[in-house]
């Protein structure tokens, strides 16, 4: 594990395609700590790591591509909840059945100082979260919505997969607005899914993406 902010940790990186990689990252919080995202199932190093800094007491997932066998070894290592959108739900509880399902305007004191956007497009269930650190600083948490790429930004559809072109560019319009200092994405191409985030270059980098899916799907 990693510290990147005061409250902020990152586990190690873990391949899930040619070139890209995923991490989890742990937020601590005085109402429970939150596990964002998921790991591999070799990973007990970062679990023993997990453990130290107070366990989880809710893992969230962003959407569905981030199910895996893994997540029971997290609920049966911490006795931990797991939550998701409802949308992702039929793709989701085969390896996990959820016991928070997430949603703006979710009043689960877990979640109480989390901002749950649901920003589909990529699936139908993606959510991005949206943390003010009591540290200073401000973590948006955008799952596969849109990721970084090797000092650029991309973004994913799969038609087949119940990817939504049109979906997608209304809910990157919606994030455009959510100022933040660090963009912690679920997947992501060279050294880290971690960027901060100036206004401007937000800005722009949503700009392009949005233009980019309009090119190729005419949406």
């Amino acid at each position: 594990m990693e510290q990147l902010e005061p409250d902020l940790w990152q586990t190690s990186p873990r391949a899930v395609a040619d070139g890209v990689s995923t991490r989890a990252y742990l937020l601590t919080k005085p109402s429970g700590n939150l596990l964002i995202y998921n790991l591999g199932e070799d990973q007990e190093g970062d679990l023993d790591s997990i453990e130290e800094l107070g366990g989880v007491s809710v893992q969230v997932l962003s959407h569905r591509d981030e199910a895996s066998p893994a997540l029971s070894k997290v609920r049966d290592r911490f006795a931990s909840r797991l939550a998701y959108h409802e949308a992702d739900a039929a793709a989701i509880r085969d390896q996990g059945e959820a016991d928070l399902s997430i949603a703006p305007g979710c009043d689960d004191p877990a979640l109480s100082e989390v901002e749950v956007l649901h920003t589909p497009g990529h699936t139908p269930g993606s959510v991005t979260l949206r943390y003010e650190s009591p540290h200073g600083k401000t973590y948006l948490f955008t799952g596969d919505t849109i990721v970084p790429v090797s000092g650029g930004w991309a973004t994913a559809v799969y038609p087949e997969l119940e990817s939504d072109a049109g979906a997608l560019v209304e809910s990157l319009t919606s994030l455009r607005d959510q100022s933040a200092d660090l963009l912690v994405s679920s997947a992501f191409v060279g050294e880290s899914g971690v960027v901060e985030l100036a206004a401007d270059a937000w800005c722009e980098a949503i700009d392009g993406r949005i233009a980019s899916l309009q090119r190729r799907f005419g949406v």
